[in-house]
């Protein structure tokens, strides 16, 4: 009866089981999970199918063999994708070549007649199948595969830590029960060659009870001699303490077996061993229970209660890797839950304004999420003692407002971040995984940590002030050009206006004047697009120009050919690759600046040709000149100047533009002589020259008709 009734449970609740588990969530781990939960099902209906009278002989090996032979995919493949964040380029190569051969199995039960995988000549009296060569193989890629697939169920479980590992940790135990029970099914194919079947009310028990965790897990965890010994080989002894005492109780059962007889089930015992196994690995991964055992060791083994250097580097590690500060917080708070063994804790800081302290992260925390006024009296007890508050203590006695928050926020500890000058915020401690006594270790050890979280909070939030300031600054320096273009603008108005004293009767200068008017109206949209357009958008156009073409147009359009004659261009035609309107606006801030200091009518030279590999334009003015101390240290950069009326900006943006051409700007200067400015531009390449030189010429046109 007894070896009846478990595989119909279990194929029942795998069954059942299946059927939600992909109702519920439709991913891929779930669907995996589902298919192999319906695999196992179907495997325990079809092993129990020979021992009934509606089983036909011959479809016997069929119904043994297909549903295993699907199983190493499933099984494989779910462990691959659960708890995994998973795609098709995550999954390493060895893998994807294990998912692919694991179609032999399936494959090899079309190509192989069943007699080559087993014979059974009297399987109702002995419940043995004999296995062939085929057979043996087949059943050891399959106790292959499941070791493969608990490999990986172990490493998905020791990549999680705190509230995660809560999750999962029932699904990951019954998982590894199911592939823990199926590699000793199959190892009696390795030892004897042949399958005992006996053992499949084993395998149901031990099926039953996985698939109960696997539901749990789905419906409600959505997942003074002095001993020196390293405590974390003694962690890793208490494991293998564990297994022992598993493997002693399974010679006591073995020991029964011998004494009581038959009247001693020995599927019952077997089924036993596994479920306190499996009870044994819940312990284990018990975050209370590790926390228990951690405080035993420390109490009764060690002088100090921390190893303080394992602490300080796993805390300094931490913040070494953060990158923002979200990542400082949550390593704030992980390490203090650690290390002391909490379940929550919160960080406070101190708000913008100083008038509050708000909560800025928090782990695991039930309580809510309050506020305090700086202004309670908690903060000079903070200040003048620099200690921890521990509200179970008479040192300190909270008011009402500090007794409210701290009945919110279910606070053993509040832990103070404080400098020389104030402090800054405090970290809250919820309630402990095993209750223990703080002791001034503990304390001692919290500060620390404070001082040094402190220190990190500061230095990324100093860190995003300064981002934020360089935004600002980018937002300034594009404001100084946008007004130094709108004065440059503003004086070539200017100089019409002064000539149209003179000239503004004559028709010419008529047209002229609505010519200069219409560039400057032209030359402020395109300024007013510029500051529109993203830098990918605002990036040069490159093309061949020929500079002397280019300062003619700017002496038309701008207005300054009706300078009184005092513009005077000579040389020759001079090509390069450059951005047209850029490099006009850099003969544009030379010649006026050139004008503006060559008062009382001085003449200003504009010459362009080519040198070597390069062509030039140079600005000659009669102006005053400048010192040699000016140019060596003030000169280029921005916001220097010797004018009353300039915003030293002209020069800066000029050479900030002939470097972005792969060009350079010089200059030289003398006293009470005037200053001379050369720009220097890479020349034209030769197949680009006839291109040049036809625009050059239509150049040539429209700035005559300008002009």
């Amino acid at each position: 009866m007894f070896e009846t009734l478990l595989p119909v449970a279990s194929a029942l609740l795998l069954l059942s089981l299946a059927i939600t588990v992909v109702l519920r969530k439709r991913d891929t781990a779930s669907l995996s999970l589902g298919i192999s939960l319906l695999l196992l099902s179907l495997t325990e209906v079809a092993d129990r199918l020979p021992f009934t009278h509606w089983c036909d002989p011959e479809s016997l090996p069929i119904l043994l063999i297909v549903p295993v032979s699907l199983l190493p995919a499933s099984l494989l493949f779910y462990s691959l994708t659960y708890a995994r964040n998973t795609n098709d380029t995550t999954i390493a190569a060895f893998w994807k070549v294990l998912l692919a051969l694991s179609a032999a199995f399936p494959l090899s039960t079309a190509i192989f007649p069943a007699t080559a995988f087993f014979y059974a000549p009297d399987l109702q009296a002995e419940r043995m199948l004999f296995l062939g060569v085929v057979g043996f193989w087949f059943y050891m890629g399959v106790l292959v595969y499941c070791v493969f697939s608990l490999m990986n169920l172990e490493v998905t479980f020791s990549s999680t830590s705190g509230s995660d590992r809560y999750k999962i940790k029932f699904e990951v135990i019954g998982f590894a029960a199911i592939l823990a029970v199926l590699i000793f099914y199959f190892s009696q194919g390795l030892l004897y060659r042949t399958i005992n079947m006996n053992l499949t009310p084993v395998r149901s028990g031990v099926f039953i009870i996985a698939a109960l965790l696997l539901g749990y897990s789905k419906l409600f965890r959505g997942n003074s001699v002095s001993i020196v010994v390293s405590r974390y080989v003694f962690y890793r002894s208490l494991t293998l303490f564990l297994v022992g005492i598993y493997l002693l109780l399974l010679g006591l059962i073995g020991e029964g077996l011998r004494y009581l007889g038959d009247s001693f089930s020995r599927n019952l015992a077997i089924v036993a061993a596994f479920a306190l196994g499996i009870a044994l690995f819940l312990l284990l991964f018990s975050e209370q229970v590790r926390r228990r055992a951690k405080v035993f060791v420390n109490k009764h083994f060690y002088h100090h209660k921390h190893d303080y250097r394992e602490a300080w580097l796993g805390f300094t590690g931490r913040l070494a890797s953060c990158g923002n500060l979200n990542d400082v917080m949550d390593a704030v708070l992980t390490t203090y839950r650690e290390t002391f063994g909490l379940k929550g804790c919160s960080l406070y800081l101190r708000d913008k304004g100083g008038a509050a302290y708000l909560p800025a992260a928090s782990q695991g925390v039930t309580g809510a999420r309050a506020e305090l006024p700086a202004s309670t009296p908690l903060f000079d007890y903070f200040t003048t003692t620099g200690r921890v508050f521990n509200p179970s203590h008479e040192e300190y006695r909270p008011d009402e407002q500090e007794s409210a928050f701290v009945d919110a926020t279910d606070a053993r500890l509040v832990v103070p971040l404080r400098d020389q000058e104030a402090v800054r915020g405090f970290v809250v401690l919820g309630e402990q995984l095993a209750p223990e006594e703080y002791t001034y270790e503990d304390y001692d050890l919290m500060k620390t940590f404070a001082r040094q979280a402190l220190l990190s909070l500061d230095n990324f939030r100093l860190a995003d002030e300064l981002a934020e300031s360089r935004e600002m600054a980018a937002v300034a320096k594009v404001s100084s050009f946008v007004i130094h273009d709108l004065k440059n603008l503003a004086s070539g108005l200017s100089m019409l206006l002064e000539n149209a004293r003179d000239y503004l009767q004559e028709p010419e200068f008529q047209r002229d004047m609505l010519d200069t008017i219409r560039n400057s109206l032209d030359r402020m949209n395109k300024l007013t697009q510029r500051l529109k357009m993203t830098p990918r958008e605002n990036s040069p156009s490159w093309q061949p120009a020929d500079l002397r073409v280019l300062v003619e147009q700017t002496v038309a359009e701008t207005g300054m050919s009706h300078a009184q004659g005092r513009i005077v261009l000579e040389g020759g035609p001079a090509l390069s690759r450059v951005d047209a309107e850029q490099i006009r606006n850099v003969a544009h801030n030379l010649i006026l600046n050139a004008l503006e200091a060559s008062e009382n009518g001085g003449t200003v030279r504009v010459e362009t040709g080519e040198e070597g590999t390069w062509a030039f334009l140079r600005v000659h003015d009669s102006g005053c000149g400048m010192t040699d101390e000016f140019m060596a240290h003030e000169l280029f950069r921005p916001f220097r100047t010797t004018k009353k009326k300039g915003l030293g900006i002209g020069l800066y943006q000029c050479r900030q533009i002939v470097e972005s051409h792969g060009g350079t700007i010089e200059a030289r200067s003398e006293a009470g002589v005037g200053s001379v400015f050369t720009v220097l531009l890479p020349k034209m390449a030769r197949e680009d020259e006839q291109d040049a030189r036809s625009r050059s010429v239509e150049g040539a046109r429209v700035s005559r008709d300008l002009a």
